[in-house]
């Protein structure tokens, strides 16, 4: 990159050299899956898969992804010993740490580890760059970037009364223009904004009187779209006004294991996706043109992926569904019509997430972590796959491209695989 492209990619923030592609948020701009910046990859990978560069272990259980900005990395992962305790972790581009901090406390219950990915918000200044990150028991703590030093925290679920499900606080924090979006789902309020720079509150958003899900809310417009154990909602990002309720769960008929929703919206435009794994199904909703209603445009009752969400490519909707919790088939929907194109079976293997970038879509499945290329398209076609064979427990959590670099953590360890076409 000549220097006149540098100056123009590169902004100084948080004791880093923050670039336009970098990752500092879950699953990227708007939680969508994309990494549109990344080009120039490899096309297939070797047929003994990928070595990483490096592996770093030690970071605790947790399932959460890494976010990259300038030449650090940072993560969450959660303490041996009771009480449990998570921690933000920051590393450079090389897997070394460099700083650790000890947040709040972690979920003790079912499937205790670190659920949310960090947000990097840029300070105006070297050295005002921020992180914001949830708890599993409800917390939301601010912290210096550069050295990892809590600026302040609230105990979100304490305050607004958060009726939790099986699985605690799981989201990862929105921010917009210096606003961090928090959902309560408690009886005081069910969604909280306040300022990043001292936590004070900006507003709050009536109760919808449901449980919190799982679910990391999206943009549409100028509204946040929240997902509770039953309900959607549409916020407006400017004061908090609840704009309108669906009853998700009678739109989609819930059964068996309803309300477990935990995946983030798949958004075009005035259009979203949201779904509820559990053979539940998914709803293609259209905001109104005052933005005060949604209405159906399509219900697909077999794409319902897990936690893995989708990806919408070329007027296709890809991701996984929900068999049971060991299995799934790979799906493509048209986005305009709901209709199924594919529902296929990917071997002996089973459902997971589903990211994209430069033509193809990195597919990670949860049973064995097999990692593979897929080709959009009218078929479900691999290119090449291997399997992770390194961390423990579960293989949830989302695989993270940056600069070239495809970044996979399993359990308590993080990798860093070349994936720059030679």
């Amino acid at each position: 990159m000549n220097k006149t492209l540098l100056a123009a990619a590169l902004v100084v923030v948080g004791g880093a050299s923050l670039f336009a592609g970098d990752i500092i948020r879950f699953r990227g701009e708007n939680s969508q899956g994309m990494y549109m910046e990344e080009k120039g990859l490899m096309k297939s990978w070797p047929q003994e898969g990928l070595t990483p560069k490096w592996t770093c272990t030690g970071l605790g259980e947790g399932w959460s992804s890494p976010i990259k900005v300038g030449n650090r990395l940072y993560i969450t992962g959660t303490g041996a010993g009771r009480p449990r305790k998570e921690s933000v972790i920051c590393l450079d581009l090389n897997g070394k740490e460099i700083w650790r901090t000890v947040t709040g406390s972690a979920w003790e219950r079912s499937y205790p580890g670190a659920r949310s990915t960090p947000t990097y918000v840029p300070g105006e200044k070297e050295g005002e760059g921020r992180l914001v990150v949830t708890t599993g028991s409800g917390e939301l703590f601010c912290l210096n970037a550069a050295d990892g030093k809590i600026l302040w925290q609230k105990n979100i679920a304490n305050e607004y009364g958060s009726k939790f499900g099986m699985w605690a606080m799981t989201e990862c924090p929105v921010v917009k223009d210096g606003v961090v979006f928090v959902t309560a789902g408690g009886s005081k309020a069910l969604v909280v904004a306040l300022k990043v720079t001292d936590g004070s509150v900006v507003w709050t958003a009536k109760s919808n009187n449901d449980t919190l899900a799982y679910v990391t809310p999206a943009i549409v417009k100028d509204q946040l779209v929240v997902m509770t154990g039953s309900k959607v909602n549409g916020i407006n990002l400017k004061d908090g006004t609840v704009m309108w309720e669906d009853n998700y769960a009678q739109t989609v008929e819930l059964r068996g294991m309803g309300g477990v929703n935990c995946n983030a919206p798949t958004v075009k435009d005035n259009r979203f996706f949201v779904s509820a794994g559990y053979d539940q199904g998914g709803v293609l909703y259209e905001l109104n043109e005052d933005g005060k209603g949604v209405k159906v445009v399509w219900k697909n009752k077999a794409l319902d992926p897990h936690h893995d969400c989708t990806v919408l490519i070329d007027g296709k909707l890809y991701g996984s569904n929900w068999t049971s919790n060991n299995s799934g088939n790979w799906m493509c929907v048209d986005w305009e019509t709901g209709k199924t194109i594919y529902e296929t079976p990917w071997e002996r293997l089973g459902k997971g997430c589903v990211i994209y970038a430069d033509g193809l879509m990195y597919i990670y499945e949860e049973k064995r972590g097999t990692l593979a290329l897929l080709k959009p398209g009218d078929k479900f076609e691999t290119v090449s796959s291997f399997q992770i064979k390194f961390g423990n427990k579960e293989h949830w959590a989302h695989p993270v491209i940056c600069d070239g670099i495809l970044y996979v953590r399993h359990g308590d360890a993080l990798a860093a695989f070349d994936i720059k076409a030679k």
